[in-house]
């Protein structure tokens, strides 16, 4: 005997075996029960959710001689010629290649006649959208008016295609897609029948790849069978599925993050390396980076991120590194690169120039409050390449017997005085003391308020306030404390708006409305400043002058 797809051999045979659906299963049973079946009834959903199969159960139901609280027998004589199909008054259609008006007026003939040995004569017409409009017109009076004989179940996955008179005269029912632990529980069923050992968290890889399909689901461990390896993994789920290895859209998506042009090249190439197809690959990156934003959104969108532990926590850690605003730019990037590369002769191109414009933040459809984050991401790498540059003397010693021209040395550096000066200048420790004197003792609801930050969404303010702390002055004012050497940080929050979030923050989680003040800790005397650089990235950009020529003016 062939082969008997696991699809087929699986499918649910009463009401009570299908997944989920029970808003339907149960109106069924009851109409059954009651004997107040509906003429025509229409199934809508995604494909592999069950519309045929409760079809078919619906069809044995109502023509069942010993139905057991609304399900089929499935041992009557009625119900056994059903399911072997040698009773023709369950009649299946296909739509798709059966979509003429002539086709409809041989139903319309048909229907004319009482069933031969069934109750009910049952019509199921499968992907019903596929119906031409002259064709509709022949179905909608039949439809409308049936001889009490006979039962209309129409099946769509696109409803929005089909006419209003045809959805007005029928009884609908949406399909929902089932879930990932639904399925996964009916992959554990099927594989253990199937005698096949397997790793759990390869089922639930299956289940999420199938997007609430149960036959897709199915049809995917049957393949993973088929190979003949003797436990079903996550590798050979990802092998037989075609999509790239899970820690290569890892290592991708972090080279994407921290704007590792070469890294992400490298990667790309890999993939096309490995045979992989770069539309799927990009519609993974979009996957990844969506549950990043979700992480980053905090508060109920966190139950929607769609990765396990491990991923969890590779995602919280890049969460720290890029923002919210960049990462929903990246995503609206990476979409329209995959609806792109579907149609692209060369995947290969288009996929690089995504990544290095992913890279260098140069996101042309980005709006203004995106564009205005990525300058800030931008002129924060500056800032982290301009720390890195190693400290080198302010001037060369010029060669012997030889004295600098005068357009060698720029005119600021010869009359402005150092920043050490200007800082020794106004550096006064007596004040220092007594503002650190006036600081009472550190918030304990700190943290409490930047998870009230992170909750209502206010990401930016909630990554800079991240490694701060608050102490305060009175009662009504409070020192949101920085690092001597983030300036950068300190500005960002100065603003207006960021000071007010974190006023209302704090009002919100301590009860009592308290100013905001941001300083760093040279400011306050908790740490000496440096004698040297007041300002590290002046200094480097002074340096930056000197060995150029340039010509630099400072001003207060």
């Amino acid at each position: 005997m062939a082969h008997l797809a696991l699809y087929r051999k699986w499918r649910p045979l009463s009401f009570d075996d299908v997944v989920e659906q029970r808003h339907i299963v149960e109106t069924l049973k009851n109409s059954v029960r009651n004997n107040s079946v509906n003429h025509a009834y229409l199934f809508c959903g995604t494909r592999g959710t069950g519309k045929t199969t409760m079809a078919k159960i619906l069809a044995r139901a109502v023509n069942c001689l010993a139905p057991v609280d609304g399900n089929p027998c499935n041992r009557c004589d009625i119900c056994r010629g059903i399911l072997d199909g040698a009773i023709i008054d369950v009649i299946e259609i296909d739509a798709a290649s059966n979509n003429g008006v002539d086709d409809v007026r041989q139903i319309r003939e048909a229907v004319m006649y009482v069933p031969a040995v069934t109750r009910y004569k049952v019509y199921i017409i499968d992907e019903v959208h596929m119906l031409s409009s002259g064709a509709f017109n022949a179905l909608l009076k039949t439809l409308e008016e049936p001889p009490e004989s006979v039962i209309f179940i129409l099946a769509t996955t696109e409803p929005h295609k089909l006419p209003a008179t045809i959805l007005s005269r029928c009884q609908r029912f949406d399909f929902k897609r089932i879930t990932v632990e639904g399925i996964r529980s009916r992959l554990e069923t099927i594989a253990k029948a199937a005698g096949a050992d397997f790793e759990p968290s390869a089922l639930t890889m299956i289940a999420r790849l199938a997007q609430g399909g149960l036959r897709d689901a199915i049809s995917l461990l049957d393949q993973c069978i088929a190979t003949g390896t003797d436990k079903i993994t996550r590798d050979v789920v990802i092998a037989v599925s075609g999509l790239a290895a899970l820690e290569m859209i890892d290592a991708l998506a972090e080279a994407l993050v921290d704007r590792d042009i070469p890294g992400a090249l490298t990667w790309i190439d890999e993939a096309l390396s490995g045979g992989k197809d770069l539309a799927p690959l990009c519609g993974q990156l979009v996957g990844w980076f969506r549950n990043l934003m979700l992480l980053q959104t905090g508060g109920d969108a966190l139950r929607l991120v769609d990765a396990d532990e491990v991923g969890i926590e590779r995602l919280r850690q890049a969460a720290e590194r890029i923002s919210c605003e960049e990462t929903v730019a990246i995503v609206r990037e990476l979409s329209e690169a995959e609806s792109r590369l579907k149609w692209s002769e060369n995947q290969r191109v288009l996929m690089e120039v995504t990544a290095v414009r992913v890279c260098t933040r140069n996101l042309g459809n980005a709006d203004l409050p995106e564009r205005i984050m990525l300058l800030e991401s931008r002129l924060s790498d500056l800032e982290r390449k301009l720390m890195e540059i190693p400290d080198r003397p302010l001037a060369q010693k010029p060669a012997a017997g030889k004295e600098p021209a005068r357009s060698e040395v720029p005119d600021a550096v010869e009359k402005e005085p150092s920043i050490s000066e200007k800082a020794g200048k106004k550096h006064d420790p007596d004040a220092k003391k007594k503002d650190a004197a006036s600081l009472r003792n550190e918030l304990e609801e700190w943290p409490k308020v930047l998870e009230y930050l992170q909750s209502a969404g206010k990401m930016k303010v909630y990554v800079y306030l991240l490694d701060t702390r608050c102490l305060l002055a009175d009662d009504s004012t409070a020192v949101v404390v920085v690092g001597r050497d983030e300036q950068i940080k300190k500005n960002i929050l100065c603003r207006r708006e960021n000071l007010e979030a974190v006023s209302e923050a704090l009002n919100k989680v301590t009860g009592r409305s308290m100013k905001v003040k941001v300083k760093d800790e040279a400011e306050i005397g908790l740490v000496e400043p440096d004698p040297s650089v007041t300002d590290p990235i002046l200094e480097k950009v002074k340096q930056f002058a000197m060995d150029t020529g340039l010509k630099l003016d400072i001003t207060e």
